[in-house]
């Protein structure tokens, strides 16, 4: 399907359901005190002190029904920088186990990151799920990202989101997918990737026509959201996209009023010295709404469209080198928009992590991504 240079289809999520903070478990109370409601929450199998966050709020919110669980046990390799942290993933799976306890089923699905030298962690995470009926006997579908890499998230959600929109035509009821996130920017700081790997790719489902040896004179446009201690990301995926505009994204307002003008301080020279960026094509977007991202960079990508149309327009690369939080405005975007528009997303991964210091107070946000809210 293509569209007119002129036309900007409405808004998948004009209208939205965000809550964050003391709002969250409130909400989750008042929506499970509706009968008896099945849940599924897909969480990662993780170190990350955050991994069970969302599952605890849930649990404490009451209601009938069960609460089953799927936990992502990454297979990340022999190499992997994250097997240092083996004792803290078990200490975290024996908590969920405890945690459930009777109140449903728990089961682990393995996820292989290699097929002996090529990459598949994206693809295996697309295919966690395979068919609606998976989905559509339980009310609601619950992804908590907390403890999940981009790479694993992205093409998870762009998977449920497909086959929730395939099964919707002619329901009589809707499943509905949520989106948990404890946010810490603090702590995401800390991890750090270990092993990046020298060549970005873009994610399993979302190559555009990037993938393809001859994609016209096109120009390119790349609209990357920045965070700390990307820069070596960002020169990567720069490296594979070659784009002829950048537009980066910067969080504000943020908790940190100062975080946009350190990250910028960051990458002064890649932005302003190597690529000769013109200050006024850096774009601001709340650091925590990632529907105010999905708009402004809906907008972005709309604007290049119509301005470079008598050329014939433009492919779009988007880059989540942000928080999660933030991450999901541009996976929004990249979802909505593909079967429109020649558009990917491009992402570099790592062979595993190192954290400098696991001390986390975060932000509890959940988004409703799909189901009875967004009914006509």
């Amino acid at each position: 399907m293509t569209m007119d240079a002129g036309s900007i289809p409405p808004m998948r999520w004009r209208d939205y359901v965000l809550e964050g903070g003391a709002k969250l478990p409130a909400f989750w109370a008042g929506h499970l005190a509706d009968g008896d409601r099945s849940v599924l929450i897909v969480l990662g199998k993780g170190f990350d002190p955050r991994s069970h966050a969302g599952l605890d709020m849930i649990l404490a919110a009451g209601g009938g029904g069960g609460r089953d669980v799927l936990g992502l046990d990454y297979e990340e390799g022999d190499g992997s920088a994250s097997l240092a942290y083996a004792p803290r993933v078990q200490q975290n799976w024996e908590h969920i186990v405890k945690a459930v306890g009777d109140r449903g089923e728990l089961r682990v699905h393995a996820l292989p990151f290699w097929s002996g030298t090529r990459r598949v962690g994206p693809l295996n995470a697309a295919n966690v799920f395979t068919a609606p009926d998976e989905l559509t006997r339980y009310d609601d579908v619950v992804v908590d990202i907390s403890a999940m890499p981009r790479g694993i998230y992205f093409p998870l959600l762009a998977r449920l989101l497909f086959l929730l929109d395939e099964a919707a035509p002619g329901q009589p009821r809707r499943t509905n997918l949520h989106v948990i996130v404890a946010d810490d920017p603090l702590l995401d700081s800390r991890i750090v990737d270990e092993g990046i790997d020298e060549t970005a790719e873009f994610l399993h489902s979302f190559e555009g026509s990037f993938s393809r040896e001859a994609t016209g004179q096109q120009p390119k446009v790349w609209i990357p959201l920045l965070g700390e201690g990307r820069t070596t990301h960002f020169d990567r995926i720069y490296d594979r996209v070659k784009p002829d505009e950048i537009c980066p994204v910067l969080p504000f307002p943020s908790k940190n009023p100062r975080r946009g003008d350190d990250i910028v301080q960051e990458y002064r020279d890649l932005l302003f010295d190597q690529h000769r960026l013109d200050p006024r094509s850096l774009m601001y977007a709340a650091e925590q709404n990632p529907f105010e991202v999905y708009r402004r960079v809906r907008k972005a990508v709309f604007h290049y469209r119509e301005t470079l149309s008598l050329i014939g327009g433009c492919k779009v690369a988007l880059s989540a080198l942000s928080s999660k939080l933030m991450s999901l405005g541009a996976l929004m975007v990249a979802y909505e928009l593909k079967p429109l528009l020649d558009i990917g997303l491009a992402h570099v991964d790592c062979r595993g992590y190192r954290v400098e210091n696991f001390e986390s107070s975060p932000e509890l946000f959940g988004l409703w991504l799909a189901g009875e809210c967004y009914a006509e």
